[in-house]
């Protein structure tokens, strides 16, 4: 599957200049919601999210994502794939949604839709591990970063590269502010 393209056709792919709330700037971004809003759309990508992770990481035992879109999105990915899901609240201390409290050494595979600067991604990685379970990688439709001694699958790549705004020549006025992708 072509998920770049498929989010091209949804209208989730956003183009000119954008500032991120993070004080980063792009070329564009990515409106998810225009998938999410849509359970079809949003099982389309789920399915090969779910393909791709059984072909990445096929002894997984455990799939997690952070609330809000992540954890739908692992919801859905665990429905396809027959596994259970969890969800970690990064909030000072970390801790885990009390629907499910995985015991230590599941097999792990954190999920996301897009990653910008993997900060969020980051942290849950070191809550998970700090929880006794074996990291066998993330799985994101697009990621604008790499995640280094991670094991990252993408569905596509990256359409918009970051910026810091310092230094950073806009050419005009920005179309999009105050985006959180």
């Amino acid at each position: 599957m072509d998920a770049l393209a498929f989010l091209e056709e949804r209208g989730a792919v956003r183009r000119g200049l954008t500032l991120f709330r993070n004080g980063l700037v792009s070329d564009g971004w990515i409106e998810k919601g225009e998938v999410f809003r849509d359970p079809v759309a949003l099982d389309v990508l789920a399915a090969a999210q779910s393909q791709a992770i059984a072909g990445a990481f096929p002894t997984a035992t455990l799939i997690t994502g952070l609330p809000a879109y992540g954890a739908v999105l692992a919801s859905a990915i665990g429905r396809h794939l027959g596994l259970l899901v969890a969800f970690p609240l990064l909030q000072t201390p970390p801790l885990w949604h009390r629907m499910h409290v995985p015991p230590p050494g599941h097999q792990v595979v954190q999920v996301d839709d897009l990653i910008c600067t993997g900060t969020d991604t980051c942290a849950a990685l070191a809550f998970l591990r700090a929880s006794g379970l074996h990291v066998l990688g993330v799985s994101a439709w697009i990621s604008r970063i790499s995640l280094p001694n991670e094991q990252l699958h993408t569905l596509a790549s990256a359409p918009f590269a970051n910026y810091a705004a310092e230094g950073h020549s806009f050419g005009g006025e920005p179309i999009y502010t105050d985006i959180r992708e």
